[in-house]
């Protein structure tokens, strides 16, 4: 059996993504592991920042996450994409995912899920419990350049 970790969006969720090496980053997009749970109502973004700076963000409903997967089901589990292409310097970054026109309802909402290890973000104690994991994303690199040359 498989047990899946999310926390419910209320307003926004927010999980540190550590870029540790010195060089430039060329990333062409992130995704978060979401849950969507009866189709929700509303509009989510999922934003990349820098301090207070959106550097890049990108706007989704259910419908366009049942369109993204040719279904009618109302309940979907998948890897959620932020497509861009911006260089990035080591440093630390916020993913933050929110809403609006949304309203929590424990019959219909989404969630971003609990990683269980993620190579961009090291789990340190392997006996934390689930529910104090990060969160799930990935990190996608056109190619790479040292900074230093």
């Amino acid at each position: 059996m498989t047990t899946l970790v999310c926390d419910e969006l209320l307003t926004t969720l927010t999980q540190t993504v550590n870029l540790t090496h010195d060089r430039v980053y060329h990333v062409a997009g992130l995704k978060i592991k979401v849950l969507m749970y009866n189709a929700p109502t509303g509009t989510f973004t999922l934003s990349l920042k820098s301090g207070v700076t959106t550097l890049a963000s990108q706007t989704f409903t259910s419908a366009s996450i049942k369109t993204g997967l040719s279904t009618t089901d109302n309940y979907a589990f998948l890897y959620n994409p932020l497509s861009f292409s911006l260089p990035l310097k080591k440093g630390s970054y916020d993913l933050v995912l929110s809403a609006s026109d949304y309203t929590y309802s424990p019959t219909s909402f989404l969630g971003w899920c609990k990683s269980y290890e993620n190579i961009f973000n090291p789990q340190v104690d392997d006996t934390v419990a689930y529910i104090d994991k990060p969160f799930d994303y990935l990190v996608y690199e056109n190619v790479r350049e040292d900074l230093i040359r």
